[in-house]
């Protein structure tokens, strides 16, 4: 089975320079406050990390992406500026997504190290593209043992009545999906704490349930946090067993 993917959020230094409705937005962990474009043109976005920085994966989740919505990736060396291509032109999200908001990633084969970065987003169909969630970091990946997995989470409620009907209240339901990573060696679980050290239960966090899927990765990405802890198990020198869950932002 094809590895986890981890992505924590590095910091950005400030708001992205971008034109459209709160691009301040862009820097909220809630991904109901989003940033709007202008337009349907094609638009820039222009991104600061503040210093040099590593990183290998890029997301814009809860978007509104047609279809056949298409963005590329570049660093710079200043704000918009000497820029090279990292992510050539592609789809944005995945035909087969279920919607109705859609999360974009794209992963490179190796970190490359810059301070600057541009993406450049061109929406279709009939509405401006909004984006809930800009992300950019380092993925750790790693195979997780079979079980586990998704399950939904209705944040509703229901009173079963004497009647034989249903009480109820609204809520929304989105996704849980708990997973166990095996054999992790003791590099990795340094790695894994230092991430689950830094973003506690409460920072946003984005796990992807299998690298290499071709089918149903809308549903697939989870961005929300942790949502326990568990120790470790040392089963033996350089081999871990740690249990993990995330709970989805709706």
């Amino acid at each position: 089975m094809s590895g986890v993917l981890i992505i924590a959020p590095l910091a950005l230094a400030a708001t992205p320079t971008v034109a459209g409705t709160g691009a301040a937005n862009l820097l909220t962990a809630d991904p109901n406050e989003a940033w709007i474009a202008p337009s349907l043109a094609p638009v820039t976005i222009d991104i600061d990390m503040g210093a040099v920085v590593a990183v290998d994966s890029f997301c814009l989740a809860y978007t509104n992406a047609d279809v056949a919505a298409s963005w590329w990736i570049e660093q710079g060396t200043g704000l918009g500026a000497g820029l090279s291509t990292i992510v050539p032109a592609a789809p944005m999200r995945a035909a087969d997504s279920e919607g109705p908001r859609h999360h974009c990633f794209a992963s490179l084969d190796a970190p490359v190290e810059a301070r600057y970065f541009r993406i450049t987003v061109s929406q279709s169909g009939a509405a401006p593209l909004y984006v809930g969630a800009l992300v950019i970091g380092l993925q750790f990946e790693k195979h997780r043992e079979r079980g586990g997995g998704r399950t939904p989470v209705d944040t509703g409620s229901r009173q079963d009545l004497a009647s034989g009907g249903f009480g109820t209240d609204d809520g929304v339901v989105k996704a849980q999906f708990a997973f166990s990573f095996i054999d992790l060696t003791d590099e990795e679980t340094r790695r894994l704490w230092s991430i689950k050290r830094g973003r506690g239960l409460r920072k946003p966090i984005v796990v992807i349930e299998n690298a290499d899927l071709a089918a149903g990765f809308n549903e697939a990405f989870h961005y929300g946090v942790f949502e326990r802890f568990q120790p470790y198990e040392d089963v033996e020198a350089d081999n871990v067993r740690w249990a993990c869950s995330v709970v989805e932002w709706a």
